[in-house]
């Protein structure tokens, strides 16, 4: 089931309930959450018609609470019915959770794993404090996405036109067009340095400095930011060239 899909079904149960609490929203799902006094970080299971998630008591109240989130990820996603994670004992483990060096891409951490984060963190993270964290709602910040959205556009007509004829075969009228493109888009290029220079004076915040101010690491925030830009949120500002997407757009 694509993730938009899960939100959408997560946000209903929210709305129905009326609290965005896991320990609640696993009630309702019909999911048994205990306390663990192992090493283990968490883990869900099935036993027989009851689906039992446990979880470190030892934890902090944020990561417990982006535990409880990642083990309901597990669950509504239907992972336990996509793989036996152990091929014996059914259960789904969580060891590490909460490594610094943990990373997004799929060649560090499995999709099953970087779903039930993405999951997590979209309901750990209040949507309104990164708004306000990043300054989206920010005249100067929306100038700037219309101005990336038409330098890319601009870009690619260049482009096009550059590559798709031979230089020495160029009309009068695609020269001039050309020119006419390079001119425009030098333009935009010291509209975009204004505008980046104005940005960095609001006080935007860094990933590192959101994950400070929310308590979190930034692990947890890219994997808020990537749900956010998955719910159609074009985020400008922060060091996004540094923060690897978790989906492609197709596997949505």
């Amino acid at each position: 089931m694509k993730i938009l899909n899960i939100f959408a079904k997560i946000d209903k149960i929210i709305k129905k309930i009326g609290t965005d609490n896991p320990e609640e929203v696993a009630a309702y799902l019909g999911y048994e959450i205990i306390m663990l006094s192992s090493s283990l970080v968490g883990y869900i299971t099935r036993i027989k018609n009851m689906t039992l998630i446990g979880i470190n008591g030892r934890l902090s109240p944020v990561k417990r609470k982006f535990d409880e989130w990642h083990e309901i990820g597990h669950g509504i996603l239907g992972h336990l019915k996509e793989v036996d994670f152990t091929k014996s004992t059914g259960y789904h483990l969580d060891h590490t959770l909460f490594d610094s060096n943990q990373q997004l891409n799929s060649k560090t951490i499995s999709r099953y794993e970087r779903e039930a984060n993405l999951i997590a963190a979209e309901y750990c993270i209040d949507s309104k404090k990164i708004l306000e964290m990043t300054g989206y709602n920010n005249n100067v910040i929306q100038q700037f996405q219309i101005l990336k959205e038409t330098q890319q556009q601009l870009r690619h007509e260049y482009e096009r036109l550059l590559f798709t004829v031979q230089p020495n075969n160029l009309s009068v009228s695609q020269k001039i067009r050309l020119s006419e493109y390079k001119t425009e888009l030098s333009k935009l290029d010291e509209k975009e340095r204004e505008l980046d220079s104005e940005i960095s004076e609001l006080g935007v915040m860094s990933i590192s400095e959101m994950a400070r101010h929310l308590h979190t690491s930034s692990i947890i925030v890219e994997y808020k930011l990537e749900a956010m830009r998955l719910r159609g949120y074009k985020i400008e500002g922060i060091e996004l060239a540094a923060y690897n997407k978790v989906f492609k757009q197709e596997a949505v």
